[in-house]
């Protein structure tokens, strides 16, 4: 006889050991330090950002827009596994256990979220809102309850099994959402947020629970959205290390075929070829690339100091190569390309070249970024600085990465 409620607490302990590897080789890299910075920066420049905003900027509609988002998104986690469609489908009446612990377990994570995201914005909160902390903390009470909320309807919609229908219950959910965030940021009386908490409630029993009554659990749904969860912090945490478990998504990006006519068609830039296709349709190394060299730009044009540039450019170098130095590996379980009759040494040379490519194409963007509203000399400043983080990585630490991959 299954005990469920031993089955959810084994595999939510599965997840949190993977995870807490993972999340400790990702705290050794350098990571923490780098947001510290990055915090250190926010923070500096948060007070000046507040001051040059417009007294006319619509602060509520803006945290109504971010917290309808926010609590729309999101699904209950419920560590389903492929094998359940055999193994528990028989029991799905005896599940409720099961389920409730894993709504509260989702509510939990999900409310740190918003706490966190509630506190970053807590100061345009204060500025623009309201400025007593009693405010912020039943605010976030409130977008609290209404999380826990969302996350039970979440759970009883995805019972229909359509997609146009399931898409519908989602708009029809995420319009509720909006009638109640704003409703919270426009600091309505609390006879007002009472009216709407009873509709949520009558709504929620009128209807949603009806659909627990019509229809049952979709295992497959349960499954993928779990699925999805893991490769998305697969994902993350390839950024920083290796992730054998990580099943990449491949984008047929047509529009930069022209790139891969570059390369020679001979033997010695097999690699070159393999890890352009690989970069270029791959969202998890492509996209990562294109957020971090925008990111980086962003911040180089808004911070005026200029040790802080220069140090900036360092940092999402290095965090830049962090992600490209994963590339190396993105075909080593593959038996095909082991058969290729050419020397392991033209793989080190390929990723060495894509790595020196797409440094020296995000370092010129940084210098370009800082050219214009700062001038020649800090652009070339900001541009040594950027490569030297390169080259250091990859005629420095690359070649221990090589050494201790092949040992």
């Amino acid at each position: 006889m299954i005990n469920v409620q031993d089955l959810w607490g084994k595999r939510r302990s599965d997840y949190w050991t993977m995870a807490i590897r993972y999340l400790r080789l990702i705290a050794n890299s350098g990571f923490l330090f780098t947001i510290y910075l990055l915090f250190v920066f926010g923070s500096y420049y948060y007070g000046q950002f507040l001051q040059w905003l417009p007294e006319a900027f619509p602060a509520v509609l803006f945290f109504t827009v971010v917290f309808t988002w926010l609590e729309t998104r999101g699904r209950v986690r419920t560590f389903m596994k492929q094998g359940d469609l055999f193994f528990l489908t028989p029991v799905e009446g005896r599940l409720a256990p099961y389920i409730r612990s894993s709504i509260f377990y989702s509510w939990i994570m999900e409310t740190f979220w918003l706490a966190l995201s509630f506190l970053v914005l807590a100061p345009l909160f204060f500025d623009r809102i309201q400025g007593t902390g009693s405010v912020l903390w039943f605010s976030l009470f409130l977008l609290s309850a209404l999380k826990a909320y969302n996350l039970l309807t979440g759970f009883e919609e995805q019972r229909v099994l359509d997609k146009y229908h399931y898409l519908i219950h989602t708009l029809l959910r995420a319009g509720l959402n909006l009638v109640a965030v704003y409703a919270i940021f426009s600091v309505q009386p609390l006879w007002v947020i009472a009216v709407v908490t009873g509709a949520l409630l009558l709504f929620y029993l009128g209807y949603y629970r009806r659909l627990a009554q019509q229809f049952s659990l979709k295992w497959e749904r349960l499954v993928e959205i779990e699925n999805q969860t893991v490769m998305t912090f697969y994902r993350i945490a390839n950024s920083f290390t290796d992730v054998p478990s990580l099943n990449s998504k491949v984008r047929f990006r047509t529009w930069l075929n022209a790139i891969y006519s570059l390369i020679s068609f001979d033997k010695k830039h097999v690699y070159h070829y393999l890890f352009a296709r690989s970069f270029f349709r791959s969202n998890d190394y492509f996209g990562i690339y294109i957020r971090l060299t925008l990111l980086g730009a962003l911040f180089l044009s808004i911070v005026e100091l200029d040790w802080g540039r220069w140090l900036i450019a360092i940092l999402f170098a290095y965090m830049t190569t962090l992600q490209l130095e994963t590339l190396k590996n993105h075909y080593d379980t593959s038996q095909m390309v082991e058969l290729y009759p050419i020397d392991p040494s033209m793989k080190i040379k390929a990723h060495s070249y894509w790595m020196n490519a797409l440094g020296v194409f995000q370092v010129i963007v940084f210098a370009v970024i800082v050219f214009f509203p700062y001038g020649f000399l800090d652009a070339v400043i900001v541009l040594v600085l950027a490569l030297v983080a390169y080259q250091y990585h990859i005629h420095v630490r690359l070649p221990k990465k090589y050494e201790t991959s092949s040992m």
